[in-house]
């Protein structure tokens, strides 16, 4: 047997997130508009993140990316609760968990800009309103922050996220590619293959984990 014919133990795959911006003053403005257009239900309500109900929050994260196209790892309590709570938002339908966006602030020597780092709605809670309400709360939060600038990643994949994230602004200026063994272990937070929520965390691929997506 030549070595030509030796399977290697190790495949290298190719993923990009296309690295989305805004303005957050023309976020909130759009954000505003589809509000009024789609008479958002005065029931729908955003809350910060309360620690209390970090398992509440798990499924909720857990829910909405095992219905996207996005390289997933389920989310657990202990890997939640590395979260920082300020600037987390989740939407509540009915009194029930429909939905959350996370913001975070980023200070550099010479700027200060926001990043939306996740953003789910539950499949059964889509088209309703809910992904509007959270967009319009996290501009908020950004403008509140003193922040100009937002920005995002989406999968390349994931066309709806990609048409949603449009809708209020955002514009792409950029791609992160990821080339990685799919059988090792990343070794640096860039190579994660998740989106950024997931980088923070530190997430990476679970040896046996039967629950995650393509990674």
């Amino acid at each position: 047997m030549t070595s030509e014919n030796i399977e290697s133990p190790n495949i290298t795959e190719s993923r990009s997130y296309l690295i989305m911006k805004a303005e957050a003053k023309e976020a909130l403005k759009l954000a505003e508009l589809r509000w009024i257009a789609k008479e958002t239900p005065n029931y729908i309500k955003i809350h910060p993140l309360d620690i209390k109900e970090i398992d509440s929050f798990v499924d909720l994260y857990n829910s909405c990316f095992l219905a996207s196209p996005d390289p997933f790892c389920p989310l657990t309590a202990e890997e939640a609760k590395k979260l920082e709570p300020e600037g987390i938002f989740v939407a509540k339908f009915a009194e029930q968990y429909a939905g959350f966006i996370a913001c975070f602030i980023e200070k550099e020597a010479a700027s200060i800009y926001g990043e939306i780092t996740g953003i789910g709605v539950l499949p059964n809670r889509r088209r309703k309103g809910v992904a509007t309400v959270l967009i319009k709360r996290a501009t908020t939060f950004f403008l509140e922050s003193g922040v100009d600038d937002i920005y995002c990643e989406v999968y390349e994949a994931n066309i709806p996220s990609q048409m949603l994230i449009m809708a209020y602004g955002f514009r792409e200026v950029g791609r992160r590619h990821i080339t990685m063994q799919v059988s090792k272990q990343a070794d640096s937070p860039d190579e994660l293959p998740g989106g950024k929520i997931m980088r923070r965390l530190g997430l990476r691929p679970r040896a046996g984990c039967e629950d995650c997506r393509d990674i």
